[in-house]
């Protein structure tokens, strides 16, 4: 595959980071800077380099560097980013405050989810100041499928949608558990075979929504109806609405919105 001729730099390559770069790798040249070396990026032919190195020799910047220690990096980055274009994957911190630490109006906020390594993620994209999003949605959509929206919503499309993983992998470890100790063996591959089934179905011809799935498999007074019964009964369903609305209210706070 003849790679673009837009030279891409990520600053920070943890998860988030590393998952983009996989996503990205077939269609630009890549550039990184972590003081963490990782051994896949690594394997990619992947050399890391500088911030400043990274910041000249790159035409488009991902910032992808958790929220704790954004600020010292960025007041590190802001000498040197001139205008080239910005796209934030930081969590929670807002373009207001991006713009304020990094001197720059040129940015983009985006937020995926870890689906972006297989290009099967909603990513969230705003900006202000007329910059053009077109650009960015350009190597963004090669992550996942792009949608312009509010920056009042960030915070809950980060703690509902960008969290996503977390919480369905949760429940994916409780599913193995519960197989592992009813004696069966590689029960990991097997839930994530009914993950990868469900989602096919749900993708299919008549993408039938996740309700009708349910029912679908839950029959009237069978077991999955019962084991589902008792779920609800518990109020777990208002348990994990609590848990991300508090997600949502620490996304605010993380970005001083």
């Amino acid at each position: 595959m003849v790679k673009d001729k837009i030279n891409i730099g990520f600053i920070g390559a943890g998860n988030l980071g590393r998952h983009a770069i996989l996503g990205l790798i077939d269609s630009y040249e890549i550039n990184v800077s972590d003081p963490m070396q990782n051994q896949e990026i690594l394997s990619l032919g992947i050399t890391y380099i500088s911030i400043e190195e990274l910041c000249k020799n790159s035409d488009v910047i991902f910032l992808t560097i958790k929220p704790n220690i954004s600020e010292e990096i960025l007041s590190k980055v802001s000498d040197y980013i001139d205008d080239k274009l910005i796209i934030s994957f930081i969590a929670g911190m807002s373009l207001k405050k991006l713009e304020k630490l990094l001197s720059s109006k040129n940015i983009i906020r985006a937020m995926p989810s870890l689906g972006i390594s297989n290009g099967l993620s909603p990513i969230a994209v705003c900006s202000n100041h007329g910059v053009e999003i077109s650009s960015g949605e350009k190597i963004l959509n090669k992550l996942g499928r792009c949608m312009e929206i509010e920056e009042s919503k960030f915070d809950a499309f980060t703690s509902i949608f960008g969290a996503g993983p977390a919480y369905i992998s949760y429940l994916a470890k409780l599913l193995s558990e519960i197989a592992s100790n009813n004696g069966f063996e590689n029960s990991e591959s097997l839930i994530g075979d009914v993950l990868g089934g469900t989602y096919e179905i749900h993708n299919s011809k008549n993408k039938p929504s996740f309700e009708k799935i349910k029912s679908m498999v839950a029959s009237k007074g069978g077991v999955t109806e019962a084991a589902l019964k008792k779920i609800e009964s518990s109020g777990m369903d208002e348990v994990w609405k609590a848990a991300i609305e508090d997600a949502i209210e620490k996304s605010k706070k993380l970005g001083g919105n």
